[in-house]
């Protein structure tokens, strides 16, 4: 049986607590939409008037050099809202991209805005939940002048961190990624990302699995090797 748009609603973190009636009104305005992995969901500069949330798949929020180069800047996981009309501004500053096949559901600008007005506790768990967001971009924006082995560590500590599972033998990433996702979250090339991870294979802090998954062999020497002792 499908699952009706009020039910999918309230199986989000932002929306548990919603009253039945108001749970309803939302519904009644929002989007449920499917994309392919590495489907564009909006592009950088395109006028924010929906806000977004991720239902089920995880989404890429990428940035657009002038030079052409791209540098991903967040990975948004189930449960989480992205766009740039979740801070209210007129255009997206950043393109967001499906990493897999996701689903996601979507309001109106003004709703949103409407909605925040009458629910404060959800008001306070967004911003808690951009709060986290912020923490995680600056750490790395610190870190971009670093060397790329510095850089990669934290993004897989990081990674490890919201999609890792426990395995026998390590940390499984549980999401498939390729050399250019890797070398675009840590700001650099596609040939220096290869050579990093070749060299953290050597080192025997990782291992790499068929269909683009990465096991972290040895945590604590890649927690070293992102927190180097002085």
């Amino acid at each position: 049986m499908a699952i009706s748009t009020s039910d999918l609603l309230r199986r989000l973190p932002l929306f548990a607590d919603l009253p039945e009636h108001d749970l309803a009104a939302l519904a009644d305005q929002t989007q449920v939409s499917h994309f392919e992995r590495e489907a564009v969901i909006f592009y950088q500069n395109d006028a924010c008037d929906r806000v977004w949330i991720v239902r089920q798949g995880r989404v890429k929020i990428v940035y657009h050099e002038v030079d052409g180069r791209e540098v991903i800047l967040e990975m948004i996981s189930p449960g989480e809202v992205f766009g740039g009309a979740v801070l209210f501004m007129p255009l997206h500053p950043a393109t967001a991209k499906a990493m897999e096949d996701v689903e996601t559901v979507s309001l109106p600008s003004e709703l949103y805005a409407q909605f925040l007005s009458k629910h404060p506790p959800a008001a306070v768990k967004l911003i808690r939940m951009l709060g986290a967001r912020l923490h995680s971009m600056m750490g790395l924006h610190i870190l971009a002048g670093e060397r790329v082995e510095r850089r990669m560590a934290h993004i897989l500590l990081k990674l490890a961190d919201r999609v890792g599972r426990a395995e026998p033998d390590g940390i499984l990433i549980t999401i498939s990624l390729s050399r250019q996702d890797l070398a675009d979250m840590a700001g650099t090339t596609l040939e220096t990302a290869i050579r990093t991870m070749s060299r953290f294979r050597a080192q025997g802090l990782i291992e790499t699995r068929r269909g683009g998954y990465l096991l972290i062999t040895d945590l604590e020497k890649l927690r070293r090797q992102a927190h180097p002792s002085p």
